[in-house]
């Protein structure tokens, strides 16, 4: 492995480890189905069609969700199958975090890889 590579991949532990860290904890978190509260955010910014690519978000979702989601089902996150939350309440939850979910800024996980995890939770039952 060159130096960069394994630059490159001890930032994505760190993150993966951040995000464990902090699903981590007792309970169960929040039921399928319940909807993420913004907190009466304007979810303008964050409105719009999912661009994604499924396949590629598969791999996104592997690096930043499985970790608490595995398989989209309830880990020590909430179960995602058949949730009712829009994909500007999503786009939203993975930019600023919500309980023990992390914030995911632009500099861990770019807009287009986000679009791509939008595009792969559609295997989830998501936004149907």
């Amino acid at each position: 492995m060159t130096g960069k590579t394994k630059g490159l991949l001890a930032i994505l532990t760190g993150v993966l480890c951040v995000g464990l860290i902090a699903c981590g904890g007792e309970g169960g978190g929040e039921e399928g189905g319940e909807e993420h509260s913004s907190g009466g955010e304007d979810l303008s910014m964050y409105e719009g069609p999912i661009t994604g690519d499924a396949a590629a978000g598969e791999t996104v979702y592997a690096n930043f969700c499985a970790g608490c989601h595995p398989d989209g089902g309830a880990g020590v996150g909430p179960d995602l199958h058949d949730r009712t939350d829009s994909p500007a309440e999503i786009r939203y939850l993975i930019r600023n975090g919500e309980d023990r979910m992390p914030a995911f800024g632009a500099d861990q996980i770019s807009d287009e890889d986000m679009e791509n995890v939008l595009a792969y939770l559609t295997n989830f039952g998501m936004f149907q």
